[in-house]
């Protein structure tokens, strides 16, 4: 009788799945699909969830920041001032190894300055650890920087 207890639970769980879209046993999304959903936003708090409690940013041109809420602070500070019409995270490479994720790639965000509507494109590179923390991926090093402005002649 437990078998076919346990049979029907497993077929309802995965009829639920298919219907939802979540494939069973589907790897977590990584911590970028977070950060663009809540940068995309406008949202420092949805950012602030992509990193683990005791993570480590660096924001390009600007101090570390230690700590979700300190990098909380730092994101709201940076979307007060601006709105951001897009946002892209270019992976160039990736390594897993357990529940450690490692990525680096190019950034470019597009966004328009509140106080005098200037639109701007921000570009740049990024190198970041994340952890699977309750089945999800967080940041917990994170190193974004600005490319370097060309050089002029």
């Amino acid at each position: 009788m437990h078998a076919l207890t346990r049979s029907g639970a497993a077929l309802l769980l995965y009829g639920l799945a298919v219907a939802t879209g979540v494939a069973v046993g589907a790897e977590p999304a990584p911590a970028g699909d977070c950060f663009l959903a809540g940068f995309k936003a406008g949202d420092a708090d949805a950012v602030a969830a992509c990193y683990a409690e005791d993570a480590v940013m660096w924001f390009p041109g600007g101090p570390m920041a230690k700590g979700r809420a300190a990098i909380r602070d730092g994101y709201a500070g940076y979307l007060a001032g601006v709105t951001v019409k897009d946002a892209t995270l270019t992976p160039i490479g990736e390594e897993t190894k357990d529940d450690l994720h490692v990525t680096w790639g190019t950034y470019s965000f597009r966004t328009v300055d509140k106080a005098t509507q200037a639109e701007s494109v921000v570009t740049g590179r990024y190198t970041d650890i994340q952890k699977k923390i309750g089945g999800r991926w967080m940041y917990i090093v994170d190193h974004p920087s600005d490319d370097p402005k060309p050089a002029t002649e």
